[in-house]
């Protein structure tokens, strides 16, 4: 009796030796290279920064504004500038014209420049945009329109965006701000990104 119940504790103990060091190795990944490691997550690459856009300031009639380098400026005295790319795909033109007293409102400039940024166009319509856009602090009336339009010995497609703004207001100095970019639809979102808005943002009332 003595014996077999020292065969049955020696069998008892092996076999729980081995639960234990088959644990152990279950534990531990086991010992004959099937090891389950977790793998490190590796970092997405860093994002490139932007190089900034080299910008030229010059000074208009009440105001201040940088245009990119490259990029051509003409006057037409005190109450127009235009501003062209090389390509003459892409331009911003700012008219300043008196407004005492505001008698001419921002929607009605607006109104009158979309007119005029029509003329041109074939089959026009409205885009969607806000009414209304902050720039150099102050609410500006917007509107939008498209169409076709003769554009380097070709028939293209090109979205324009009108601002328009009274500043100072109600004052006998009071002077009504219109501004008109424009640049093929296709490509108006990545222009209106790149230039257009940097420009918008360097605008500033003197």
């Amino acid at each position: 009796m003595l014996i077999r119940l020292k065969h049955i504790s020696r069998w008892t103990t092996l076999a729980l030796s081995s639960l234990i060091l088959a644990a152990l190795l279950v534990a531990c990944g086991g010992a004959t290279g099937g090891s389950t490691t977790t793998p490190t997550p590796t970092a997405p690459p860093p994002t490139p920064t932007p190089t900034p856009m080299s910008m030229t300031t010059f000074a208009g009639n009440g105001f201040t504004m940088s245009y990119p380098q490259g990029w051509q400026i003409s006057r037409s005295g005190a109450r127009l500038v235009t501003l062209t790319n090389s390509t003459g795909t892409m331009k911003m033109t700012i008219t300043i014209v008196p407004d005492p007293n505001g008698a001419v409102s921002a929607d009605s400039l607006v109104n009158t420049a979309v007119k005029a940024a029509k003329l041109p166009l074939k089959n026009s319509q409205p885009e969607s945009v806000p009414p209304t856009v902050t720039v150099a602090g102050e609410s500006w009336s917007q509107q939008s329109v498209s169409g076709t339009q003769r554009l380097n010995a070709a028939d293209t497609v090109i979205q324009a965006v009108v601002l328009a703004n009274v500043h100072p207001a109600n004052t006998l100095a009071s002077k009504g701000y219109t501004i008109v970019y424009s640049a093929p639809k296709s490509t108006f979102s990545q222009a209106n990104t790149a230039y257009f808005q940097p420009m918008l943002q360097s605008f500033k009332f003197q």
